[in-house]
């Protein structure tokens, strides 16, 4: 069954979401032997393009869910380039259309990369505000009660 704590390693997730997106595209070719689809390098590259979307949204969401942020974050960036190589070079081979031929796939690769970027970014500032509050709060506390004679 379907548990967070499988994917707090986020290679687990990129795994995951290639393995789906290559199983799609799998299916789609075959598919398109029987059904009129889109182009092949069309189809492909959306595919693979999508699942690096998905990983982004995920992944930024995750990283909210697990206590060593740190370590996650700096996994998840690997993880995030590691995924985004293998998707183009899966997409170069299944359509044999590189990445500078495939259209528009490259700005909307870069686009993709940029708003990574910025989701990590502002994950990162939520996160380090609520430990900068948390210890605020807890520093009043601990004051307030030695000022009424409280020990905590």
């Amino acid at each position: 069954m379907f548990q967070v704590e499988n994917f707090r390693n986020p290679l687990y997730l990129a795994l995951a979401i290639y393995l789906t997106g290559f199983a799609i595209v799998v299916l789609g070719l075959i598919a398109g032997t029987v059904v009129d689809l889109p182009e092949k390098s069309v189809f492909v590259w959306g595919i693979f393009t999508s699942m690096i979307l998905l990983y982004s949204i995920f992944n930024s969401a995750l990283l909210f869910s697990f206590s060593k942020g740190k370590q996650y974050w700096t996994m998840s960036v690997y993880t995030f380039v590691a995924l985004g190589i293998a998707c183009v070079l899966t997409s170069w081979l299944l359509s044999g259309v590189s990445l500078n031929e495939a259209g528009g796939f490259r700005p909307i690769l870069s686009v993709l990369v940029i708003g990574y970027s910025i989701m990590l970014g502002i994950g990162w500032t939520i996160v380090k505000l609520t430990e900068l509050t948390t210890l605020r709060d807890s520093e009043k506390l601990k004051k307030d009660s030695d000022a009424i004679g409280h020990d905590l």
